[in-house]
């Protein structure tokens, strides 16, 4: 669960969690701004914690 997202440099509300999976797929869900975000991809490793986690929370938050 996210503490600190300053710390973390992410737009996402503290109370957010997130979970992801080896064939790539990542979701979070940020209670606060009541955003749940699911992304089913076949990029293995990429998908579930690379750059493109990071680039859906940026496009998700406008970031």
């Amino acid at each position: 669960m996210l503490t600190d997202p300053q710390a973390a440099q992410t737009p996402e509300s503290v109370g957010t969690w997130r979970l992801g999976g080896a064939f790539g797929h990542s979701w979070f869900v940020d209670p606060a701004q009541q955003l749940s975000v699911v992304a089913f991809t076949n990029t293995a490793f990429e998908g579930m914690f690379g750059q493109f986690t990071v680039d859906l929370c940026n496009a998700v938050y406008g970031a």
